[in-house]
Protein backbone atom coordinates (compact mmCIF):
# COMPACT_ATOMS: atom_id res chain seq x y z
CA UNK A 1 0.00 0.00 0.00
CA UNK A 2 2.64 2.46 0.88
CA UNK A 3 4.30 1.77 -2.93
CA UNK A 4 1.29 2.71 -4.26
CA UNK A 5 0.42 5.89 -2.36
CA UNK A 6 4.48 7.24 -3.03
CA UNK A 7 4.00 6.25 -6.87
CA UNK A 8 0.29 8.54 -6.99
CA UNK A 9 2.53 11.29 -4.71
CA UNK A 10 5.23 11.40 -7.07
CA UNK A 11 2.94 11.48 -10.04
CA UNK A 12 1.19 13.97 -8.87
CA UNK A 13 3.79 15.81 -7.70
CA UNK A 14 4.92 15.34 -10.61
CA UNK A 15 2.16 17.01 -13.24
CA UNK A 16 2.05 19.62 -10.80
CA UNK A 17 5.11 21.34 -11.74
CA UNK A 18 5.00 20.24 -15.15
CA UNK A 19 2.05 22.14 -15.45
CA UNK A 20 2.57 24.93 -13.22
CA UNK A 21 6.23 25.90 -12.65
CA UNK A 22 7.24 25.09 -16.33
CA UNK A 23 4.97 27.81 -17.66
CA UNK A 24 6.03 30.59 -15.55
CA UNK A 25 9.52 29.93 -16.53
CA UNK A 26 8.70 29.34 -19.92
CA UNK A 27 6.97 32.99 -20.17
CA UNK A 28 9.39 34.60 -18.90
CA UNK A 29 10.47 38.09 -20.50
CA UNK A 30 14.01 37.72 -19.24
CA UNK A 31 14.77 34.03 -19.44
CA UNK A 32 13.43 33.89 -23.02
CA UNK A 33 13.45 30.40 -24.62
CA UNK A 34 15.96 29.93 -22.23
CA UNK A 35 13.23 29.75 -19.13
CA UNK A 36 11.92 26.59 -21.13
CA UNK A 37 15.14 24.69 -21.15
CA UNK A 38 15.73 25.60 -17.94
CA UNK A 39 12.30 24.53 -16.73
CA UNK A 40 13.18 20.65 -18.47
CA UNK A 41 15.75 20.74 -17.22
CA UNK A 42 15.17 21.83 -13.36
CA UNK A 43 11.64 20.39 -13.13
CA UNK A 44 11.79 17.51 -14.79
CA UNK A 45 15.52 16.12 -13.29
CA UNK A 46 14.39 17.35 -10.01
CA UNK A 47 10.97 15.39 -9.69
CA UNK A 48 12.81 12.61 -11.63
CA UNK A 49 15.38 13.01 -8.20
CA UNK A 50 12.91 12.67 -5.64
CA UNK A 51 10.74 9.87 -7.58
CA UNK A 52 13.16 7.82 -8.76
CA UNK A 53 16.87 8.00 -7.01
CA UNK A 54 15.15 9.06 -3.73
CA UNK A 55 12.80 6.09 -4.16
CA UNK A 56 9.13 8.13 -4.07
CA UNK A 57 8.04 6.16 -6.99
CA UNK A 58 7.70 2.28 -7.32
CA UNK A 59 9.90 1.23 -10.06
CA UNK A 60 10.71 -2.82 -9.64
CA UNK A 61 14.09 -3.79 -10.93
CA UNK A 62 14.02 -4.24 -14.57
CA UNK A 63 10.69 -2.44 -15.54
CA UNK A 64 10.70 0.51 -18.01
CA UNK A 65 10.25 3.92 -16.56
CA UNK A 66 7.61 5.52 -17.93
CA UNK A 67 5.56 6.68 -14.73
CA UNK A 68 6.88 10.18 -14.60
CA UNK A 69 5.47 10.15 -18.33
CA UNK A 70 2.27 8.69 -17.31
CA UNK A 71 1.64 10.95 -14.40
CA UNK A 72 2.14 14.39 -16.61
CA UNK A 73 0.36 13.19 -19.64
CA UNK A 74 -3.12 12.39 -16.82
CA UNK A 75 -2.38 15.42 -14.96
CA UNK A 76 -2.18 17.49 -18.21
CA UNK A 77 -5.55 15.84 -19.56
CA UNK A 78 -7.38 16.16 -16.06
CA UNK A 79 -6.12 20.15 -15.63
CA UNK A 80 -7.89 20.84 -19.33
CA UNK A 81 -11.02 18.39 -17.99
CA UNK A 82 -11.57 19.82 -14.51
CA UNK A 83 -11.14 23.50 -16.11
CA UNK A 84 -14.13 22.80 -18.46
CA UNK A 85 -12.78 22.05 -21.54
CA UNK A 86 -13.93 18.58 -23.13
CA UNK A 87 -12.13 14.98 -23.05
CA UNK A 88 -13.19 14.58 -26.84
CA UNK A 89 -10.34 17.24 -27.39
CA UNK A 90 -7.25 15.77 -25.50
CA UNK A 91 -8.15 12.26 -27.34
CA UNK A 92 -6.05 13.06 -30.43
CA UNK A 93 -3.21 13.98 -28.50
CA UNK A 94 -3.05 11.17 -26.17
CA UNK A 95 -2.99 8.96 -29.28
CA UNK A 96 0.06 10.46 -30.33
CA UNK A 97 1.32 9.91 -27.10
CA UNK A 98 0.71 6.25 -27.22
CA UNK A 99 1.97 6.11 -31.02
CA UNK A 100 5.14 7.70 -29.71
CA UNK A 101 5.39 5.80 -26.36
CA UNK A 102 4.77 2.52 -28.39
CA UNK A 103 7.67 3.63 -31.18
CA UNK A 104 10.31 4.78 -28.49
CA UNK A 105 9.76 1.09 -26.44
CA UNK A 106 10.55 -0.17 -29.73
CA UNK A 107 13.13 1.42 -30.43
CA UNK A 108 14.98 1.36 -26.98
CA UNK A 109 14.11 -2.76 -27.03
CA UNK A 110 16.09 -2.79 -30.68
CA UNK A 111 18.89 -0.67 -29.71
CA UNK A 112 19.59 -2.89 -26.23
CA UNK A 113 19.33 -5.89 -28.13
CA UNK A 114 22.02 -4.74 -30.72
CA UNK A 115 23.96 -3.75 -27.53
CA UNK A 116 23.64 -7.12 -25.80
CA UNK A 117 24.63 -9.13 -29.26
CA UNK A 118 28.05 -6.69 -29.65
CA UNK A 119 28.64 -8.22 -25.72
Amino acid sequence: MKRQLGTMVGGAIAGVFVFNIWGILAGTQALGDAGGWLGGLLIVGFIWTVNHYVGVIYNPEGSVAIDMATAIAVAGTMQGVFGGLPLSGALPTLLWVAVGAVLGGTFAAIVQNAIAEDE
